[in-house]
Protein backbone atom coordinates (compact mmCIF):
# COMPACT_ATOMS: atom_id res chain seq x y z
CA UNK A 1 0.00 0.00 0.00
CA UNK A 2 1.59 3.71 -0.51
CA UNK A 3 1.84 6.19 1.43
CA UNK A 4 1.53 9.74 1.23
CA UNK A 5 5.34 9.86 1.48
CA UNK A 6 5.47 7.49 -1.39
CA UNK A 7 3.04 9.67 -3.83
CA UNK A 8 4.86 12.77 -2.63
CA UNK A 9 8.11 10.76 -4.21
CA UNK A 10 7.14 9.94 -7.27
CA UNK A 11 5.39 13.59 -7.75
CA UNK A 12 8.59 14.78 -7.31
CA UNK A 13 10.11 12.51 -9.32
CA UNK A 14 8.02 12.95 -12.54
CA UNK A 15 8.29 17.01 -11.66
CA UNK A 16 11.87 16.29 -11.82
CA UNK A 17 11.93 14.22 -15.02
CA UNK A 18 9.89 16.68 -16.44
CA UNK A 19 12.18 19.84 -15.37
CA UNK A 20 15.09 18.08 -17.19
CA UNK A 21 13.76 17.21 -20.46
CA UNK A 22 12.53 20.55 -20.51
CA UNK A 23 15.90 21.97 -19.73
CA UNK A 24 17.56 19.62 -22.24
CA UNK A 25 14.65 21.03 -24.79
CA UNK A 26 16.33 24.70 -24.16
CA UNK A 27 19.60 23.97 -24.34
CA UNK A 28 19.10 21.95 -27.90
CA UNK A 29 17.33 25.07 -29.09
CA UNK A 30 19.96 27.04 -28.24
CA UNK A 31 22.78 24.73 -29.79
CA UNK A 32 21.17 25.10 -33.01
CA UNK A 33 20.35 28.62 -32.41
CA UNK A 34 24.42 29.19 -32.05
CA UNK A 35 24.89 26.73 -34.96
CA UNK A 36 22.91 28.85 -37.57
CA UNK A 37 24.77 31.77 -36.25
CA UNK A 38 28.60 30.08 -36.84
CA UNK A 39 27.06 28.78 -40.29
CA UNK A 40 26.38 32.41 -41.25
CA UNK A 41 29.17 33.58 -39.98
CA UNK A 42 31.66 31.39 -41.62
CA UNK A 43 29.45 31.97 -44.98
CA UNK A 44 29.99 35.66 -44.54
CA UNK A 45 33.56 34.91 -44.08
CA UNK A 46 33.76 32.61 -47.38
CA UNK A 47 32.27 35.01 -49.18
CA UNK A 48 34.13 37.91 -48.25
CA UNK A 49 37.80 36.20 -48.86
CA UNK A 50 36.36 35.17 -52.34
CA UNK A 51 35.91 38.99 -52.79
CA UNK A 52 31.82 38.14 -53.28
CA UNK A 53 28.90 39.87 -51.66
CA UNK A 54 27.00 37.91 -48.89
CA UNK A 55 23.80 36.62 -50.04
CA UNK A 56 21.63 35.76 -46.68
Amino acid sequence: MFTAADDLAREVGVSRRAEARESVSVAVARLANRERRMRRRIARIDSHIAGQPFKH
